[in-house]
């Protein structure tokens, strides 16, 4: 089924193994390309990780872009303008203690409700194609035990059931509107709005864990292309890519440095 959302072009599938693997298949879709499913059988998030897909209870949607080649230095930001739109949609809609683990987790009372997975996906000579994958938790009651104490749904958040294309459509209106802002290169206002909707952001003591070692740190906002810097002991860290963990209250706030 194709629906027509301005800008974007809606493909829809009852099932999918992965919505970001259907989009980076059709070579020849224009920019604003959208594709959902129902259900995802072989979903995934960032690090390679899965991510729990159940039929029609969610969001499982991708978005092609085609942004110019001069704008590579900017594409970290696709992810944090998405969880930003996620975000606003979910508050719009009540739901209370919303926030954005960096870089774009979305999470409602330190549960995640939304995972974005964004692909740079090479094109020769051309334009760049980027997708944006997104999965938002809507209608789920339960979850699998692995992740009944990590992950939470709007249903659960507010008691009621969502119609997902209603919330699909109004999320893609937040979106279309970031996404032309970052076109015009207005990065310091999607890295301002991020940070007022992110607990992560600044003065945060938190440890990343890296490739290679972890960190502990305090959180000191965000580059101008999307980076986490940490302060450490000794300096300040640029993170580019890292998983992100609050130290709990009353935990030992000594700034240290070790090995994975």
């Amino acid at each position: 089924m194709i629906i027509h959302r301005p800008p974007f072009i809606v493909h829809h599938f009852a099932s999918l193994g992965s919505t970001n693997d259907q989009l980076k298949a059709m070579i020849a879709a224009p920019e604003g390309a959208c594709v959902v499913a129902d259900e995802q059988t072989a979903g995934r998030g960032r690090r390679a990780r899965t991510w729990h897909s159940s039929p029609g209870d969610g969001l499982y949607m991708s978005i092609l872009f085609l942004p110019r080649s001069d704008a590579s230095s900017r594409l970290p930001l696709t992810g944090l303008l998405a969880a930003v739109a996620v975000a606003e949609t979910l508050i719009e809609r009540g739901v209370a203690g919303v926030d954005i683990k960096w870089p774009n987790d979305v999470l409602v009372k330190g549960r995640k409700i939304s995972g974005v997975l964004a692909e740079a996906v090479s094109a020769g000579s051309g334009s760049p194609r980027l997708i944006l994958g997104i999965g938002v938790n809507l209608n789920h009651r339960s979850f699998p035990p692995e992740l009944s104490e990590s992950a939470t749904s709007l249903a659960i958040e507010t008691g009621e059931r969502v119609v997902v294309e209603e919330f699909r459509d109004r999320l893609l209106e937040k979106i279309a509107r970031w996404y032309e802002l970052w076109l015009r290169g207005a990065s310091a206002s999607i890295i301002d709005r991020w940070s007022r909707l992110s607990t992560y952001a600044r003065g945060q003591q938190v440890v990343v864990a890296l490739e290679d070692e972890k960190l502990t740190g305090v959180t000191d906002g965000l580059t101008e292309t999307g980076a986490l810097r940490l302060v450490v002991d000794g300096g300040v860290r640029t993170i580019l890519a890292g998983e992100v963990t609050k130290l709990r209250k009353g935990a030992d706030l000594s700034v240290r440095q070790s090995s994975a």
